[in-house]
C-alpha cells in the first residue's frame, strides 16, 4: 500500500524542468526569455499554494497536504474559496509526482519579456488571492500584466 507524500515546491520545479528539456525545449511555444520557478509557496489550510511559471505557461498551484488527491480524477474540478473569492482548480495526475491542482493564469506566456516580470506578476497574484474581497478591487488577468509590466 503507498503512503502519502506531498509534493513540495522543489519536486514540482525539478519535475517541470526535465518536462521542459525533454518534451518542450524545441516546441515555438515556449519562450526562451522564462524558465521554470515556483514563486510564493505559501500554507493555505492543509495545502501549499503558489504560482509555477514555466516557459510554456502560468498556472496557480495546490500542492496537496493529505491523500485526498487519490480520490480526483484527472480533469475534475474543485472550486476553492481563498479570502479573495472562489478559484477553480483542475486536478492534474502526474507519473512522477502524483496529484495536484492548477488553475490557469496564462495558457501563453509569449508576451513575457523576462523572468522578472514573469516573477512580478506571479507575485502580485499570491498577493490578490490572500486579500479578501472588501479589501481589493476586481482586477483582470490584462489589467494585472499591464501594471506590473509597466512599472
Amino acid at each position: 500500500m503507498d503512503t502519502f507524500s506531498p509534493i513540495s515546491s522543489n519536486s514540482l520545479v525539478e519535475r517541470y524542468r526535465i518536462i521542459h528539456d525533454e518534451r518542450m525545449k524545441s516546441l515555438p511555444l515556449v519562450n526562451s526569455a522564462l524558465e521554470v520557478e515556483a514563486v510564493g509557496f505559501c500554507a493555505f489550510e492543509e495545502h501549499q499554494v503558489g504560482v509555477l511559471i514555466s516557459p510554456w505557461f502560468m498556472n496557480l498551484v495546490l500542492l496537496l497536504g493529505s491523500d485526498i488527491g487519490t480520490r480526483l480524477k484527472q480533469g475534475s474540478k474543485s472550486t476553492l474559496r481563498f479570502p479573495s473569492g472562489p478559484i477553480e482548480f483542475t486536478t492534474a495526475q502526474d507519473e512522477v509526482l502524483g496529484p495536484y491542482l492548477t488553475a490557469v493564469l496564462f495558457r501563453s506566456v509569449a508576451e513575457f519579456p523576462d523572468q522578472h516580470t514573469a516573477k512580478e506578476v506571479a507575485q502580485e497574484v499570491m498577493q490578490e488571492i490572500f486579500k479578501s474581497t472588501h479589501d481589493r478591487h476586481a482586477m483582470s488577468r490584462r489589467a494585472l500584466f499591464a501594471n506590473v509590466g509597466s512599472g
